[in-house]
């Protein structure tokens, strides 16, 4: 295939739907939508790791990969007649108009808190209510749940908790998983992203206990 002079998300596409035909490649033509989430979620992280960075560059790189996937999946779903790329580019931008009334609409106003809210209120009208997601690490999951209900005006009250004499004196799933919500919610009114913390101390370690174990190696030869 040649190279597009301009390129556009449908050229993205294009080159998948070729990749996935009988003149393709074999592993493209086998991938599912399940056989690719795993990849989507690597590839959302390694995006993550690229703005904590600051290389542009490396930003640049790691978003061609996401639309890949956005690519993959659009093309899968093209396949099975279930939905086309002006589906997903249609709803998306049908989304963002109804989600900001404050700019397209007829409720300007410019107070951040307000347009949380009034996002919030939003979503729970489209039926969006709060559920817990499989795919979501807890930690990402309890924030979000918090946050949530905090733009709907039910922030959480958190008071400290018996939770971790109760886990030390007799272990326990339920004691572990109050106290962590509680560490959660700690985190987010100081401003605080607990997964980006805890990534962070699971990195340092590793490289500590790396460090370590070289040195171990070293003196053993």
């Amino acid at each position: 295939m040649e190279p597009h002079s301009e390129l556009e998300l449908r050229s993205l596409v294009e080159l998948v739907a070729h990749l996935r035909s009988e003149r393709g490649c074999p592993w493209d033509r086998a991938q599912t939508h399940e056989s690719l989430k795993n990849l989507l979620i690597e590839e959302a992280y390694e995006t993550v790791a690229a703005i904590e960075s600051g290389d542009s560059r490396e930003l640049q790189d790691e978003l061609g990969d996401l639309l890949l996937h956005v690519a993959f999946h659009v093309q899968i779903a093209q396949e099975q007649k279930k939905f086309t790329l002006q589906d997903v580019l249609r709803g998306i931008y049908t989304k963002v108009l109804r989600r900001h009334p404050h700019v397209f609409g007829a409720e300007p106003t410019q107070d951040v808190e307000q347009i949380k809210g009034r996002w919030e209120e939003i979503k729970r009208q489209e039926g969006r209510r709060l559920s817990v997601k499989a795919a979501l690490p807890a930690l990402i999951e309890a924030r979000k749940l918090q946050e949530r209900a905090a733009q709907s005006n039910k922030e959480l009250s958190v008071q400290p908790s018996p939770a971790i004499g109760a886990l030390l004196s007799e272990p326990d799933e339920q004691y572990l998983g109050m106290l962590l919500f509680e560490i959660v919610a700690r985190a987010r009114q100081l401003g605080l992203d607990p997964e980006l913390a805890l990534k962070r101390v699971n990195a340092q370690f590793a490289q500590e206990i790396e460090e370590k174990l070289t040195h171990d190696h070293a003196r053993s030869e």
